[in-house]
């Protein structure tokens, strides 16, 4: 397949998502939750094992010990709580377009939690590659150039590797219920099928974001001025936050769709509502 008939279809993906999600803004909420979850979860780890200090007993390196510690459970809880909304609302997507209904809220969350065991592991084991990643990203930081481009280059190429790997591993959890070895497995078979359309609408929908949020800031500042300081960094905020909210259930609406396209190789259904063909 050209790579223009990948483009366009890349696109027409990226303007079914946003379709979706401006009819049922409700999908945005999933990721609301994700967000404020996280941050909960954070404070809380780092607070309670600020605690570890007085434990251990003061002793030199302790306090270093307990951030790290703290770092590492904040992590992995986020990663988690991550995977689980991202699966709640690719199910409660996954609906929507195969079936054209309109499920409730708590439809994604018991869909999540039907797979819960699967999301917890993969939660953990996607922290890990991500904290790994982290590492090797700090690395730039150095004061060698030569460990510094290393480091970046190792860490490109395994974000790189995993995306490709594990792109479609949460829509086969939440909607086939397999395995998370059968998911990694079959998961980069499916994105070489789609791979210019997982390209196009992740990167289309990262860019339109980004010119939304820029726009905000560039007509906030001037109200800003008008309205006052306080009001117009209150407006850019708000503004930023719902752009970011948007655009990230557009892209799991992305993934459903995909994952639709891949298995069967046709649109969605509810692509002919709004006259989109894949």
């Amino acid at each position: 397949m050209g790579y223009r008939a990948r483009i366009g279809r890349g696109w027409r993906v990226t303007k079914l998502g946003m379709h979706v999600v401006r009819a049922d803004p409700e999908l945005m909420v999933y990721m609301l939750f994700s967000g404020i979850l996280s941050i909960i979860a954070s404070i809380v780890l780092l607070t309670t094992t600020g605690g570890l200090e007085y434990l251990i007993g003061g002793e030199e390196g302790s306090e270093e010990g307990a951030f790290v510690v703290g770092t590492f459970l904040s992590y992995m809880a986020i990663a988690i709580i991550t995977v689980f909304w991202n699966a709640a609302i690719i199910a409660s997507a996954h609906e929507r377009l195969t079936a054209g209904t309109n499920p409730s809220f708590s439809y994604g969350i018991k869909q999540a939690m039907k797979c819960l065991p699967q999301i917890v592991i993969w939660g953990l084991i996607s922290g890990t590659v991500g904290l790994i990643i982290m590492a090797l990203e700090s690395m730039r930081d150095s004061k060698n150039p030569g460990m510094a481009l290393l480091g970046g280059l190792i860490s490109l190429i395994i974000q790189l590797a995993w995306w490709i790997t594990t792109f479609f591993v949460v829509p086969m959890i939440v909607l086939d219920k397999i395995s998370i070895g059968e998911s990694m497995s079959k998961s980069p078979k499916l994105f070489v099928q789609t791979w210019g359309e997982d390209v196009v609408s992740t990167t289309g929908t990262g860019i339109i974001n980004f010119l939304v949020c820029l726009l905000i800031v560039v007509i906030g500042l001037p109200l800003g001025g008008l309205l006052g300081e306080v009001l117009g960094i209150l407006l850019v905020f708000v503004g930023i936050g719902v752009s970011v909210l948007f655009f990230s259930a557009c892209e799991a609406v992305n993934r459903a769709s995909l994952y639709y396209f891949a298995k069967t190789g046709e649109s969605p259904p509810l692509a002919q509502k709004y006259g989109i063909d894949f």
